[in-house]
């Protein structure tokens, strides 16, 4: 039908990130399903309600906000304190959009921009508002824990910006002495926290260094989770029934990890790399 977006994808569970791409692709194509439903004697009298149209404009737009959301907080590297950056982002986010929306002001809304031209209606402005404080009240009880440490996870971020009356007793003295440090601080600088705490000295800061741990240790989302299912499936397929579990282990180690095998040294140690049959004889 020259459609400017030609391909309607399937919903599927495991690919979280197609709720938005369906909800969009289906609004930008919604006077083509309309013509093929009617075409093939299924007409579908929702197409033709501006109240849902205006519900479907909005929910692709918020979707796709929400889907960014989620690309921003994956990644191997995102400590705790990055994963919270981006949640307190996303609430201030939702306050904007609430507000706007009230007005019926669409800036963040593109869809529900394009559709005010169409629409014969005014924007749903209630539902609208009770979707966004559904979701900001889900926000506040999901990452409620977050809230709870935030600010031993700002300390944990930036122990330079502390305020040494405010931190627990047995950090006191090894912060000062960080902070009165100008060489770590110039570590710091450089942008790697993990890195940062590593080069801290084990006899001099043993309770900061501790204090790091816990909130380095912590998976902020399933990303490795996911990204080692996907590796297993991906592994150990029908076309490899004699993989064993030792195998599959050593093979998902090697998949999911960033080690280089020190190759020159393992060879090096090695005597013979072959025994023919002879020498076994």
């Amino acid at each position: 039908m020259n459609a400017e977006f030609p391909d309607l994808p399937y919903y599927t569970s495991v690919r979280w990130l197609s709720y938005g791409k369906i909800l969009a692709r289906f609004f930008e194509l919604r006077t083509e399903i309309e013509i093929f439903l009617n075409e093939k004697n299924h007409s579908q009298v929702l197409l033709k309600d501006i109240e849902w149209l205006w519900k479907l404009a909005f929910s692709a737009d918020l979707t796709m906000h929400l889907n960014d959301f989620n690309l921003r907080i994956q990644g191997e590297t995102s400590l705790i304190c990055d994963l919270y950056s981006k949640v307190k982002a996303f609430r201030k986010k939702l306050i904007l959009f609430e507000s706007q929306l009230t007005r019926s002001c669409f800036t963040h809304f593109s869809r529900c921009d394009k559709y005010r031209q169409e629409a014969a209606t005014p924007f749903p402005n209630l539902f609208a508002q009770d979707v966004i404080l559904a979701l900001k009240q889900q926000f506040e009880e999901r990452f409620s824990d977050l809230d709870a440490c935030s600010s031993k996870l700002r300390i944990f971020e930036n122990p330079f910006n502390s305020v040494i009356g405010d931190l627990p007793s047995e950090l006191q003295m090894e912060v000062i002495d960080l902070q009165s440090n100008d060489i770590l601080k110039d570590k710091y600088k450089e942008g790697n926290l993990i890195e940062f705490y590593k080069c801290l000295p084990s006899d001099q800061f043993l309770h900061l260094r501790r204090f790091a741990c816990e909130f380095i240790s912590v998976f902020g989302t399933t990303y490795l989770c996911e990204k080692t299912f996907s590796k297993m499936t991906y592994t150990k397929s029908c076309y490899r029934s004699q993989l064993s579990d030792e195998h599959l282990n050593a093979l998902l180690v090697i998949g999911t990890t960033h080690f280089e095998p020190q190759l020159d040294k393992i060879l090096s140690e090695m005597k013979q790399f072959h025994v023919s049959p002879i020498d076994q004889s």
